[in-house]
């Protein structure tokens, strides 16, 4: 699997689920300039770390941060929306295990968002490693040097 291929995964997960409207892909200070965002979103948050430290296998370090708009300078409201935030991380996290069960996913932790770029967002921010099979010929790119 390419990391292309589990990015485009993901965002078609979750614009499956009922309460995501949008999903971006980019950088954190991208996140308040993203014109064609609809909130609640998924923001796939780059750079993402690979680590290809074992034969076998390969890991995918990133986060994914799902953010709703909420009134400025209300704190019960921001509450609240984090809280529904939560619950949709909570289910994407739960559709990726059952999904994809061929791809592992482990140290998975979460941190709640407030005040979250100029657009008054709030939610969680869930970073994740993705362990992916290494399935490549990599010995047929190489012309008799090996």
């Amino acid at each position: 699997m390419t990391l292309s291929f589990l990015l485009q995964s993901l965002t078609d997960l979750a614009l499956t689920h009922k309460q995501l409207h949008s999903v971006q892909t980019g950088n954190v200070f991208d996140v308040g300039v993203a014109k064609k965002s609809e909130y609640a979103a998924m923001w796939i948050e780059l750079p993402i770390l690979i680590d290809y430290n074992e034969n076998k296998k390969k890991l995918f370090t990133f986060a994914l941060n799902f953010l709703t708009t909420c009134k400025a300078d209300n704190i019960d409201d921001a509450m609240d929306k984090t809280s529904d935030m939560e619950l949709v991380a909570d289910d994407m996290l739960q559709a990726i295990k059952s999904k994809y069960t061929t791809i592992g996913n482990q140290d998975v932790t979460g941190l709640t968002l407030k005040s979250f770029s100029d657009d008054d967002l709030v939610g969680v921010r869930v970073e994740m490693t993705f362990m992916i099979g290494r399935d490549c010929d990599w010995q047929e790119n190489f012309d008799r040097a090996l």
